[in-house]
Protein backbone atom coordinates (compact mmCIF):
# COMPACT_ATOMS: atom_id res chain seq x y z
CA UNK A 1 0.00 0.00 0.00
CA UNK A 2 2.94 2.49 0.92
CA UNK A 3 4.14 2.25 -2.72
CA UNK A 4 1.22 2.43 -4.42
CA UNK A 5 0.64 6.09 -2.50
CA UNK A 6 4.36 6.46 -3.10
CA UNK A 7 4.67 5.74 -6.98
CA UNK A 8 0.81 8.01 -7.56
CA UNK A 9 2.64 10.87 -5.42
CA UNK A 10 5.53 10.58 -8.01
CA UNK A 11 3.92 10.35 -11.05
CA UNK A 12 2.16 13.74 -8.96
CA UNK A 13 4.98 15.40 -8.37
CA UNK A 14 6.78 14.54 -11.57
CA UNK A 15 4.15 16.21 -13.76
CA UNK A 16 3.86 19.06 -11.48
CA UNK A 17 7.76 19.80 -12.11
CA UNK A 18 7.43 19.59 -15.82
CA UNK A 19 4.66 22.26 -16.21
CA UNK A 20 5.70 22.84 -19.99
CA UNK A 21 3.20 23.26 -22.70
CA UNK A 22 -0.44 21.47 -22.71
CA UNK A 23 1.19 18.64 -24.73
CA UNK A 24 4.56 18.26 -23.02
CA UNK A 25 2.91 18.27 -19.93
CA UNK A 26 0.15 15.52 -21.22
CA UNK A 27 3.37 13.64 -22.37
CA UNK A 28 5.08 13.78 -19.31
CA UNK A 29 1.95 13.30 -17.10
CA UNK A 30 1.47 10.19 -19.30
CA UNK A 31 5.30 8.84 -18.74
CA UNK A 32 5.12 9.62 -15.43
CA UNK A 33 1.95 7.23 -14.72
CA UNK A 34 3.31 4.84 -16.51
CA UNK A 35 6.87 4.40 -14.75
CA UNK A 36 4.82 4.66 -11.55
CA UNK A 37 2.61 2.12 -12.48
CA UNK A 38 5.99 0.21 -13.66
CA UNK A 39 7.55 0.32 -10.13
CA UNK A 40 4.32 -1.29 -9.03
CA UNK A 41 4.68 -4.26 -11.05
CA UNK A 42 8.36 -5.17 -9.13
CA UNK A 43 5.90 -5.90 -6.05
CA UNK A 44 4.02 -8.31 -7.95
CA UNK A 45 4.28 -11.37 -9.54
CA UNK A 46 3.17 -10.97 -12.95
CA UNK A 47 2.90 -12.76 -16.79
CA UNK A 48 6.25 -11.94 -17.90
CA UNK A 49 5.07 -11.23 -21.52
CA UNK A 50 2.63 -9.00 -20.36
CA UNK A 51 5.33 -6.99 -18.39
CA UNK A 52 8.22 -7.29 -21.01
CA UNK A 53 5.72 -5.90 -23.62
CA UNK A 54 4.66 -2.71 -21.40
CA UNK A 55 8.25 -2.09 -20.38
CA UNK A 56 9.49 -2.06 -24.12
CA UNK A 57 6.10 0.16 -25.25
CA UNK A 58 7.33 2.23 -22.54
CA UNK A 59 10.81 2.61 -23.86
CA UNK A 60 9.50 3.07 -27.23
CA UNK A 61 7.70 5.93 -26.15
CA UNK A 62 10.18 7.73 -24.78
CA UNK A 63 12.33 7.70 -28.06
CA UNK A 64 9.37 8.95 -29.65
CA UNK A 65 8.83 11.72 -26.64
CA UNK A 66 12.91 12.73 -27.96
CA UNK A 67 11.93 12.95 -31.97
CA UNK A 68 9.39 15.13 -31.21
CA UNK A 69 6.33 12.71 -31.80
CA UNK A 70 3.94 13.50 -28.21
CA UNK A 71 1.26 12.49 -29.60
CA UNK A 72 2.09 8.49 -30.93
CA UNK A 73 4.32 8.39 -27.34
CA UNK A 74 1.21 9.75 -25.22
CA UNK A 75 -1.04 6.65 -26.89
CA UNK A 76 2.11 4.26 -26.32
CA UNK A 77 2.96 5.56 -22.95
CA UNK A 78 -0.96 5.21 -21.69
CA UNK A 79 -1.42 1.65 -23.46
CA UNK A 80 1.72 0.85 -21.12
CA UNK A 81 0.33 1.81 -18.36
CA UNK A 82 -2.78 0.17 -18.87
CA UNK A 83 -0.92 -3.66 -19.75
CA UNK A 84 0.55 -3.57 -16.68
CA UNK A 85 -2.20 -2.56 -14.56
CA UNK A 86 -3.81 -5.17 -16.52
CA UNK A 87 -1.00 -7.71 -15.12
CA UNK A 88 -1.37 -6.71 -11.66
CA UNK A 89 -4.96 -7.07 -11.70
CA UNK A 90 -4.91 -10.86 -13.27
CA UNK A 91 -1.81 -11.00 -10.41
CA UNK A 92 -4.39 -9.75 -7.57
CA UNK A 93 -7.04 -12.03 -9.03
CA UNK A 94 -5.07 -15.35 -9.06
CA UNK A 95 -4.01 -14.16 -5.09
CA UNK A 96 -7.37 -13.66 -4.04
CA UNK A 97 -8.75 -17.17 -6.12
CA UNK A 98 -5.98 -18.60 -3.99
CA UNK A 99 -6.56 -17.30 -1.12
CA UNK A 100 -10.25 -18.22 -1.45
CA UNK A 101 -9.58 -21.62 -1.87
CA UNK A 102 -7.24 -21.93 1.47
CA UNK A 103 -10.19 -20.41 2.94
CA UNK A 104 -13.06 -22.65 1.55
CA UNK A 105 -10.71 -25.98 2.50
CA UNK A 106 -10.53 -24.58 5.92
CA UNK A 107 -14.08 -24.27 6.49
CA UNK A 108 -14.44 -27.44 4.72
CA UNK A 109 -12.23 -28.85 7.38
CA UNK A 110 -14.18 -27.32 10.23
CA UNK A 111 -17.56 -28.03 9.18
CA UNK A 112 -16.40 -31.96 9.33
CA UNK A 113 -14.97 -31.45 12.72
CA UNK A 114 -18.06 -29.89 14.11
CA UNK A 115 -20.07 -33.08 12.66
CA UNK A 116 -17.10 -35.44 14.46
CA UNK A 117 -18.00 -33.32 17.54
CA UNK A 118 -20.85 -33.27 17.00
CA UNK A 119 -21.36 -37.29 16.91
CA UNK A 120 -19.17 -37.93 19.93
CA UNK A 121 -20.90 -35.38 22.19
CA UNK A 122 -24.31 -37.26 20.76
CA UNK A 123 -23.17 -40.41 21.71
CA UNK A 124 -21.82 -39.26 25.04
CA UNK A 125 -25.79 -37.66 25.89
CA UNK A 126 -27.18 -41.57 25.05
CA UNK A 127 -25.25 -43.22 27.77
Amino acid sequence: MKAKIFACCSALALAALTGCSGSQTAINRSLGQAEATRILTTENTLDAGIKSSANSKLETARALKEDGKIEEAQALAEQSELEMRLAIAKSENEMAKSEDKKLEEALRADEERKVLYQSILDKETRR
